[in-house]
């Protein structure tokens, strides 16, 4: 399990804190729960992290270890990435599994392609690719490559091959001479996976692809097999009775029939059913739907008694004055006019006002307006004003690590924005540098510049060290040779 230490993000924007801080505090990676809306699509997003002090930085020896992040998002609909894959691009063997992060050991420098994939449970996948450079060291003599090239040759049996959805497929690699695996299962499902097991949710027939890849020479060989699964719609009992009988069901709002009634036709799945008769109070509630399980529901009706008819309170109404005059006025996100003026028919209850007018902040507060009353607005707006500058920062030599105020903001060259008014502690770190700490003090609405060379931290040779010695050691002979002419009696 790699360890963090120092976590870089590297030209990567949008990237998610709150999964960083899951995969340092709760278990070393992050492993998500079930699923809120199942197969609706791929994740939305996903990030990759470098981390710090790796084969990326800096020249140093080789192999090299690097370590790799990367998180995504959960689909639209809830659903959550379950397995992730990321192809290193050297020729080695590609990662795939349950959790969002790796090492990696390189032997070789140059510029690296990595493409990095996140899926959900049921195989839908987002997938990017990221370049890397590993410097290489010096007096470096290039490796022989490590890997040896095959040549691929796809295959691939499934098991079962038939049956009722959901079904469940079990698929096989028997390729010979590869390393990388692409599959296709039919239903818009992938998987990056040697062995996959893939779930089918719908009836039909279904054609499957293997892609079987050497990762060491790149060589592909495809096979498909055509019309590979079968998928049938499985036969579930479902019998509605009401006490009494006679009353009108209705499945997701659609009419089947009265009861006492049996159906053979309902999909697999979450269902809501409704019993309705005259006289009687309706009777409704969730129902799931398994394959090939009986099911029965068995409703007992109550008479309804007639509830008077509650007359709606009076509407109330809003008095809106503004200073400077002329403002728009916004009635819970909804633009209802210019102030000033009386705006009449508001329902009773809290309401967001918002008064906006150009050069002057937003006036937005939450107004209560009580039934047949008139709430009293006088709104006097604040002009704008710059409120943070920027800071331009440059160093001799460029890529020092910069803080600000202890915060990490980025390597130089870059200019940093967002500052507020006023002072700020600036750190610059590079190894083999002096750290330099400054004090500067950022104008609102102005770009200050901020430029610094960085003196390299002095290493005495070993001739330097033996000066240092020897004259160390001629210091305690004329001490001796002092002490002995001011004392005779050490004669």
């Amino acid at each position: 399990m790699l360890k963090l230490r120092e976590v870089e993000m590297k030209r990567i924007p949008g990237y998610n804190l709150d999964i960083i801080v899951c995969a340092v505090i709760v278990t070393g990676w992050c492993i998500f729960p079930v699923t809120a809306v199942l197969c609706d699509g791929p994740p939305q997003s996903q990030s990759f992290i470098v981390f710090s002090g790796g084969c990326d930085r800096s020249s140093q020896g080789l192999p090299c270890s690097q370590g790799f992040m990367f998180p995504a998002q959960p689909s639209v609909g809830g659903d959550f990435p379950t397995q992730y894959s990321l192809d290193f691009g050297d020729g080695s063997p590609p990662y795939y599994g349950p959790v969002d992060g790796v090492t990696h050991t390189y032997n070789s420098s140059g510029l690296i392609t990595l493409k990095f994939m996140a899926g959900t449970q049921c195989d839908l996948w987002r997938s990017n690719i990221f370049m890397m450079n590993i410097p290489a060291p010096v007096n470096y003599s290039p490796a022989i490559p490590a890997c040896v090239p095959l040549q691929p040759s796809a295959g691939f049996t499934g098991n079962p091959t038939s049956g009722a959805a959901p079904l469940t497929v079990q698929f096989t690699s028997t390729s010979g001479g590869a390393n990388a695996y692409t599959w296709s299962f039919g239903d818009d499902g992938s998987s990056p996976a040697q062995n996959p097991l893939h779930t089918y949710r719908t009836p039909g027939i279904y054609s499957v692809s293997l892609e079987a890849r050497d990762t060491c020479s790149g060589t592909v060989n495809r096979v498909s097999m055509n019309n590979f699964v079968t998928v049938t719609t499985p036969a579930t009992t479902f019998s509605v009775t009401s006490n009494p009988p006679g009353a009108a069901v209705f499945i997701d709002n659609v009419i089947r029939g009265r009861t006492p009634l049996t159906l053979t036709d309902t999909a697999i799945g979450d269902h809501r059913i409704t019993i309705t008769m005259d006289g009687y109070e309706e009777y409704t509630r969730n129902i799931i739907v398994e394959a090939a399980t009986p099911l029965t529901i068995a409703a007992v009706l109550i008479k309804s008694v007639p509830q008077p008819t509650p007359q709606p309170p009076p509407n109330g109404s809003i008095a809106i004055t503004s200073i400077p005059s002329g403002a728009e006025v916004y009635i819970d996100g909804g633009q209802r006019g210019i102030a000033p003026a009386i705006f009449p028919e508001i329902l009773p209850g809290n309401h967001q006002v918002t008064i906006s007018s150009k050069g002057y902040n937003d006036w937005s507060h939450i107004v209560s307006v009580g039934s047949g009353q008139m709430a009293a607005i006088n709104a006097e707006l604040q002009a704008t004003q710059e409120i943070t500058g920027l800071l331009a920062v440059i160093t001799d030599p460029p890529g020092a690590d910069i803080f600000i105020d202890g915060d990490f903001k980025g390597v130089s060259p870059v200019t940093i924005s967002g500052l507020s008014a006023g002072p700020h502690t600036v750190l610059l770190t590079l190894q083999e540098y002096v750290n330099t700490s400054s004090n500067i003090s950022v104008t609102a609405g102005q770009t200050q510049k901020y430029s610094r060379d960085l003196q390299k931290v002095f290493k005495p040779s070993a001739i330097d060290l033996l000066l240092a010695t020897g004259a160390i050691v001629m210091i305690g002979v004329i001490a001796v040779v002092v002490m002995f002419r001011k004392d005779p009696k050490t004669r």
